[in-house]
């Protein structure tokens, strides 16, 4: 079990403390909100999943997790609709590997998908 404590909560939620919890050995995982059971959202390592996904990260988003020394863990949130997965790419959620800090940044202005489909129906 890894906790994970959003700095604000991710958008449209409330929770602030998640447990990561490994799905597969394939980079898939769900965030299970431990301030709000029943909660959970299905995150990614873009690294298995979307390889050429390499987004500039606001320094000042690192800062507020501690990290703007270290590279963060960076997810995606997934979502299945309409038969198929895709994943969010504007939107990631960067964790400290130390702490667990984390926050959902908004990437703008770098062309990025909102829904990248993975697994098509």
């Amino acid at each position: 079990m890894t906790t994970i404590t959003f700095v604000t909560p991710p958008p449209g939620l409330d929770a602030r403390r998640y447990e990561l919890l490994a799905e597969t050995d394939e980079g898939v995982y769900t965030l299970a909100a431990l301030d709000a059971p029943g909660v959970e959202m299905l995150v990614l390592d873009p690294s298995r999943w979307v390889p050429d996904y390499a987004p500039a990260i606001p320094a000042a988003d690192l800062e507020r997790i501690g990290a703007d020394e270290e590279d963060p863990v960076l997810l995606v949130v997934a979502s299945a609709r309409g038969g198929s997965v895709s994943v969010n790419l504007v939107a990631p959620v960067l964790v400290h590997p130390g702490t667990g800090a984390a926050i959902q940044t908004i990437l703008e202005g770098q062309d990025l998908d909102l829904r990248r489909t993975l697994v098509p129906a």
